[in-house]
């Protein structure tokens, strides 16, 4: 369940799940000037070994894990199932059109091919902070 936006001295709560080190340390660098904590994580095994905190508002998932087809989408169709509805942007190395259509199926909202236009995924954070904010 996503929170009502975070208790008084924390900041919400970005997953991120993305196997390249070098990846998950450009995206944090990124997102930091957005006021939002990212919990990294090099693998579907390590997120799922954690509990999803109440602070959490969102999700930023490798659509393929260790070079596995598909993996981080398996994650997020996993996690949805287990009742997670956290909003959850896919990032993909390589991809194709079922791919694209696999990750809209599990709720994703948002598909982005890398490499990406740095904007675009600030603009699309920033849209679930914005909506963490409103609920």
């Amino acid at each position: 369940m996503i929170s009502s936006l975070v208790t008084k001295n924390h900041h919400p709560i970005i997953y991120l799940v993305d196997h390249q080190k070098d990846a998950r340390t450009a995206l944090s660098k990124l997102l930091s000037p957005l006021k939002v904590t990212i919990k990294c994580f090099a693998s579907a095994e390590s997120f799922m070994r954690q509990q999803i905190s109440d602070d959490a508002i969102g999700m930023i998932i490798e659509a393929h894990l260790e070079g596995k087809k598909d993996s981080g989408i398996e994650l997020l169709e996993t996690l949805v199932k287990g009742g997670c509805h956290l909003p959850t942007i896919i990032l993909a190395s390589s991809s194709d059109i079922p791919t694209a259509v696999r990750a809209m199926r599990a709720n994703a909202t948002d598909f982005i091919e890398r490499p990406f236009i740095e904007h675009l995924l600030v603009r699309d954070v920033q849209q679930i902070i914005n909506g963490a904010k409103a609920h």
